[in-house]
C-alpha cells in the first residue's frame, strides 16, 4: 500500500478522534465531574462490583442488584455490569433479580479501602418462564430462540483473541470457509454448501455487496461486533436481501462509552492493530463512534511444490519454499457521529468510511501458476446514514433507515515481461507479459438504500415491510488499452427487492408468513457473431421479475426444548461481477439468469441441567436445498485467465447439522459440531453457444457430487478459566480441532485412478489468554495448526502451516473523559 494512504487514513482517524475529543470536553461541560483518584477518596470506602449472567453466561441487561441493609440498588449494564461505591464498611446481604429468572441473596462483608468482585448466573424460574416475554431476555437469546436457523456469536468472548470474523465463523456448523493462502487472500465463504455471492453480508444491516476487497470478513477484526448472526437457507424480511442460502450480518458495539485498543504481531511478519473507541454524553444524546483497523502480512509462509526448470520447461523434485510475491496491507477507518435517545429519533448517525489495500498475486487458480510481479489494489469511500426510531408517531410503528453510497476504485496491474517459477526465478517471456500487459482500472459507484417498516397490530400480531434499492454503475479504463471499444459501453445494474412479512407471537409459539418481489435491470454488451470473424459489439440488456414466498414457525415443547421449521422459495439476482465480468479475466455473461432455491431446515433444540453446575446443549438440524439455474464460475484449470459465471442447471442438497455444548459453571466450556452435505448435480443435459450455434451434450457429473466442495466437516472446541473469586487477574486456556474430509476438486467419477483430490485434513490450534485488573490489560498468545499439516483448499491451493501470534489489547469501560 502505499505511504500516503496509509499516512492518510491514519492521520484522519487520529485527527478526527482528537477533534471529537477536544469538541466534546467543551461541549459537555456540564458533565459530572469525574470521580477522584483513590488516593483522595476516602480511606474507607469499599468498592463492590460483579456480572450478572444466565447459566450460559449471556449477561442479563437491566437486572436488578439491591443491598437490603441500605436499600441501594443499581441495574446491570449491557454487558451484565454493575458498580457500587460505599462508604460504610461492614457485612451486608446483596439481592441479584431479574424478570422471569430466580432470585438470588448472597453475604457479603466489605472491607475498607478494598475491591470485592461477586459475579452471579442466575437460573431461569421454569414456575413463570411461560408467562414472560421474550423481550425480556438478551438480544443475543433473543434471535437464538427466533424461528429462523440461525446461530449467533457472542462476540465478547473473543475480544483478547486477535481473530478475523472469518477465523471465528470457520468455527460454526454449516459454514466452511476455504482461502486461497494467507492473511488477505482471496476466499470462498458457504453455508451449505451455498456458496459466493449466494451468500449476503450485512453490516448494521446494511448490504456489503460492492464495499470493495478491503471491507471483507477476513480484514474485519472480531472487536468491532458486538454479535454476528449466521442465518442458513431462511432469511428474515427485515434484512430485505437476494440471499440464496443464507446471510451473514455483522451487529457493531452499541456501548455509550468505551476504549478498545489491540496490537498484535505473529509468525510471517504479521501485524494487525485495531481500535474502537465510542463517547457519548447520556444528557444530550450526542455520541462519536470512531472504528480503526490496520492488517499487514509477507505471507512469506513455506509450500511444497514441484518447481519448473525455467530452461528445460520440466519439473523438479518436490521441496519446500517460500512464497515469494504475496505482501498484502490493508487500512480502515469508520467515523460516526450523531444522536441517541432522542424524541425524534433512536438513532441517528451520520458516518464515513475510508479503506483501501494493496495486495500481490502469488498464484493463479493452481499452484502451477506461478506470478512474481501482478498486483492488485482497492480503494473505498462511503458515506453513510442510520436512522432507527420505535413508536414513531404511534405506539407499535418501528421505523429503520440505512443508505451509503459507494465509490470503490479497483485497480489490476501486470506490466512485467518476465515468467517466474517457484524458487523465484525468472526468464523473459514470449509474451509481453506473464500473460498480457493490464492495468486495468475499474472506478465502480453504488448507491443502496433499506427501509424496514414495522408495525405491531396488537400484543401479539404484527406487520413488517422491507424495500432495498441499489443502483451500480461501472466505468473502465486501462493506459495499456486505451481503444479498448468494450470500455465505452454502459454497465450498469439496478435491483429492486421488496418485502412483507405477518408475524404471530405467543409465549410458546412464533410464526410468520412473507412474500418477497424481487427486479432486475443491467445494461452490458455483448460480441454479436456476423459471420465476418471480426468483433461486433452491441449493447444489451437484461430485466427480470420474480416473486418468492416463505415461512417459519417455532415452538416451545418445554421451557428447555424449541422445535423450529422454516421454508422459502427464494431468488437470487446476478450481481455486477457475475452478470458484467471484471473486465479481464472474468468474461461478462449477459445471458446469465437469475438463481433460485426452494430451502428447508427442520431443527430441535434441548438445553438441560445435570445440576446446578452442569449444563448440557444439543441442536439438530435437517436440511433440504433445491436449486435450479445455480450460478457457478466456470473454470477450466488450463485457462487461469478465462473464466465465466454459468447456470448450471439444478442442484440438490439433503444434509444435517449436529450441534453439542457442554458448560461447568463459567469455569469450562466445550462445543462439537458435524456438518453433512450431499450436493448432487442434477442437470441431465449442458448446452453451450459457440459460432456453430447451440450444441448440447451429456453431462458426465449428472448425479454426482459437485466437485471442489467438501462434504463432511466439523470443529471441536474447549476452554478453561482459572479464576478465584474476588481476582482481578484470570487466565484462559483453549483448543480448538477444525476437520474436513477428503473431497474431490474434478468429477470423482473419472475413474479410480482420478488423483485430484484433497486429502482429509485436521488442524489444531491452542490459545492462552491472561486477563488483568479485570480485563483492562489483556495478552493473548495463539499457536495455529500447531503440527504443522499441510492444509489446502480450493484446487489444492496450499495454506499456511504452523503460525504464532501474539496480541496485546487495553480496554477501558466507562467515561473515559
Amino acid at each position: 500500500m502505499d505511504l500516503s494512504f496509509i499516512l492518510f487514513t491514519y492521520i484522519t482517524s487520529k485527527t478526527i478522534l482528537e477533534y471529537f475529543v477536544r469538541a466534546f470536553k467543551i461541549a459537555t461541560f456540564s458533565l459530572p465531574v469525574l470521580t477522584l483518584p483513590n488516593t483522595l477518596a476516602q480511606t474507607h470506602e469499599s468498592t463492590l462490583k460483579g456480572v450478572v449472567t444466565d447459566l450460559y453466561g449471556t449477561p442479563l441487561y437491566g437486572a436488578s442488584i439491591l443491598i437490603q441493609d441500605l436499600q441501594v440498588g443499581v441495574a446491570a449494564d449491557e454487558n451484565g455490569e454493575y458498580f457500587f461505591k460505599i462508604d460504610r464498611p461492614g457485612s451486608y446481604t446483596v439481592e441479584f433479580s431479574y424478570i422471569g429468572f430466580e432470585t438470588v441473596t448472597q453475604s457479603i462483608t466489605l472491607e475498607a479501602n478494598k475491591i470485592h468482585v461477586i459475579d452471579i448466573a442466575l437460573a431461569e424460574d421454569a414456575t413463570v418462564l411461560d408467562a414472560i416475554s421474550i423481550e425480556a431476555k438478551s438480544k443475543i437469546r433473543q434471535k437464538r430462540e427466533e424461528a429462523y436457523a440461525i446461530n449467533v456469536i457472542k462476540a465478547k468472548e473473543l475480544y483478547n483473541t486477535g481473530a478475523d470474523i472469518n477465523q471465528v465463523l470457520n468455527r460454526i456448523s454449516g459454514v466452511r470457509i476455504r482461502e486461497n493462502g494467507g492473511l488477505g487472500s482471496d476466499f470462498t465463504f458457504a453455508i451449505n454448501g451455498f456458496s459466493g455471492r449466494q451468500v449476503k453480508f450485512f453490516l448494521d444491516g446494511i448490504p456489503m455487496d460492492n464495499f470493495g476487497s478491503s471491507l471483507s470478513l477476513n480484514n474485519f477484526p472480531v472487536n468491532l461486533a458486538e454479535r454476528i448472526e449466521i442465518y442458513k437457507g431462511v432469511l428474515p424480511v427485515s434484512l430485505g436481501s437476494d440471499a440464496l442460502g443464507g446471510a451473514v450480518n455483522i451487529v457493531t458495539r452499541t456501548q455509550p462509552n468505551y476504549l478498545d485498543v489491540s496490537y498484535g504481531y505473529g509468525s510471517f511478519n504479521t501485524h494487525r492493530a485495531n481500535l474502537n473507541f465510542a463517547y457519548t454524553n447520556l444528557n444530550s444524546g450526542i455520541t462519536a463512534r470512531v472504528t480503526a483497523f490496520y492488517n499487514y502480512s509477507d505471507n512469506n509462509y513455506k509450500v511444497r511444490v514441484r518447481p519448473i526448470d525455467l530452461q528445460t520447461r520440466q519439473r523438479m523434485p518436490a521441496q519446500e519454499v517460500e512464497r515469494f510475491h504475496d505482501t498484502y496491507e490493508s487500512a480502515t477507518a469508520h467515523v460516526e457521529l450523531g444522536v441517541i435517545e432522542k424524541p425524534y429519533a433512536d438513532k441517528l448517525l451520520v458516518g464515513f468510511i475510508a479503506s483501501g489495500n494493496d495486495k500481490d498475486i502469488q498464484t493463479g487458480v493452481t499452484m502451477d501458476q506461478v506470478f512474481g510481479a501482478r498486483t492488485s489494489s482497492s480503494r473505498a469511500l462511503i458515506p453513510t446514514l442510520k436512522y432507527q426510531k420505535e413508536n414513531l408517531f404511534t405506539h407499535g410503528f418501528n421505523v429503520r433507515f440505512y443508505a451509503a453510497y459507494n465509490h470503490t476504485k479497483n485497480q489490476f496491474i501486470d506490466t512485467t515481461r518476465l515468467s517466474f517459477n517457484w524458487l523465484g526465478q525468472s526468464v523473459a517471456s514470449t509474451g509481453t507479459s506473464e500473460f498480457f500487459r493490464t492495468q486495468l482500472e475499474n472506478r465502480d459507484k453504488e448507491a443502496l438504500t433499506t427501509t424496514n417498516l414495522s408495525y405491531a397490530l396488537t400484543d401479539h400480531h404484527g406487520l413488517s415491510f422491507n424495500h432495498q434499492f441499489t443502483n451500480f454503475t461501472r466505468e473502465s479504463s486501462d493506459v495499456e488499452n486505451p481503444e479498448n471499444i468494450v470500455f465505452l459501453f454502459p454497465q450498469s445494474l439496478r435491483k429492486h427487492i421488496l418485502g412483507l412479512a405477518y408475524q404471530a407471537k405467543y409465549e410458546r409459539f412464533t410464526g410468520t408468513v412473507f412474500a418477497k418481489a424481487y427486479f432486475l435491470k443491467a445494461e452490458s454488451f455483448e460480441d454479436v457473431m456476423d459471420g465476418t470473424g471480426e468483433s461486433n459489439f452491441q449493447e444489451t440488456g437484461t430485466n427480470t421479475e420474480d416473486v418468492g414466498y416463505g415461512t417459519a414457525a417455532t415452538y416451545f415443547i418445554l421451557p428447555r426444548l424449541q422445535a423450529k421449521v422454516s421454508y422459502e422459495r427464494t431468488y437470487r439476482l446476478p450481481e455486477a461481477t457475475e452478470l458484467l465480468g471484471d473486465g479481464l479475466f472474468t468474461r461478462r455473461n449477459e445471458a446469465l439468469e437469475p438463481e433460485t432455491s426452494d430451502n428447508l431446515n427442520i431443527g430441535a433444540k434441548y438445553e438441560f441441567k445435570l445440576d446446578d453446575n452442569h449444563l448440557i446443549a444439543i441442536e439438530g438440524t435437517y436440511l433440504l436445498r433445491l436449486a435450479k439455474d445455480f450460478i457457478q464460475l466456470d473454470q477450466a484449470l488450463s485457462q487461469p485467465v478465462d473464466r465465466q459465471f454459468i447456470n448450471l442447471g439444478d442442484v440438490t442438497t439433503n444434509g444435517f447439522e449436529i450441534d453439542m455444548r457442554y458448560q461447568l459453571k463459567k469455569q469450562f466450556k466445550a462445543g462439537f459440531n458435524l456438518t453433512y452435505q450431499n450436493i448432487i448435480d442434477k442437470q441431465e443435459f449442458l448446452a453451450s453457444t459457440n459460432f456453430q450455434g447451440v450444441t448440447v451434450s451429456p453431462n458426465l457429473n449428472f448425479d454426482f457430487r459437485v466437485p471442489n466442495i467438501p462434504y463432511l466437516y466439523g470443529n471441536f472446541s474447549a476452554d478453561y478459566a482459572f479464576m478465584e473469586a474476588g481476582a482481578k487477574n484470570q487466565l484462559n486456556l483453549g483448543y480448538a480441532l477444525n476437520y474436513v474430509e477428503e473431497y474431490f476438486f474434478t468429477p470423482r467419477q473419472l475413474g479410480a485412478n482420478n488423483q485430484n483430490n484433497i486429502p482429509r485434513q485436521l488442524s489444531h490450534d491452542l490459545r492462552a489468554t491472561y486477563e488483568m485488573y479485570n480485563g483492562k490489560f489483556n495478552i493473548s498468545l495463539e499457536v495455529s495448526n500447531i503440527t504443522n499439516e499441510e492444509l489446502f483448499d480450493n484446487y489444492l491451493l496450499q495454506n499456511p502451516g504452523r503460525a504464532f501470534f501474539i496480541n496485546l489489547r487495553y480496554f477501558l469501560n466507562n467515561s473515559i473523559f
